[in-house]
């Protein structure tokens, strides 16, 4: 029986059935949520999802951990590494002075640079998920 279901479409046994937290919609060809491109679909919560806010400090630090760990950032983080090491004055800025720094006001220089940029090429030059990762974050969340 386990060989012959394997042939025969709409049947169903532990060799084919679909996963219980399968968010795949066969009818439209594609997720039924649209997943970013910047971060992979990690798949869907079980349980009720709950709201809450998210203000100050934390709101800051999830900042920030999306800007250090988004891969299309990168070269803004680099730019923005060579304009540190560049205003030292001729001393050679240790690697740790450049982390701190960049830690300190890299989410405030890139929204700086996103807005110059969009002012001199518009918004056709950039993608929007670097426009939306420019911006100061929501405060609604759900866990």
């Amino acid at each position: 029986m386990a060989l012959c279901s394997g042939f025969i479409d709409g049947f169903e046994s532990l060799l084919n059935k679909v996963s219980r937290n399968d968010d795949y919609d066969e009818t439209q060809g594609c997720d039924t949520i649209q997943a970013s491109t910047l971060f992979s679909y990690a798949g869907t919560a079980l349980g009720k999802p709950s709201s809450y806010v998210i203000r100050g400090l934390a709101k800051l630090q999830a900042h920030r951990y999306v800007l250090f760990n988004c891969s299309n950032v990168n070269p803004y983080l680099r730019a923005h590494a060579e304009q540190i090491t560049a205003r030292h004055n001729g001393r050679r800025a240790s690697h740790r002075d450049v982390e701190k720094i960049q830690n300190e006001k890299f989410h405030l220089w890139f929204r700086g640079h996103i807005m110059q940029i969009k002012r001199e090429n518009g918004i056709d030059g950039m993608k929007d998920d670097i426009r939306w990762l420019a911006r100061v974050p929501v405060e609604a969340a759900k866990r």
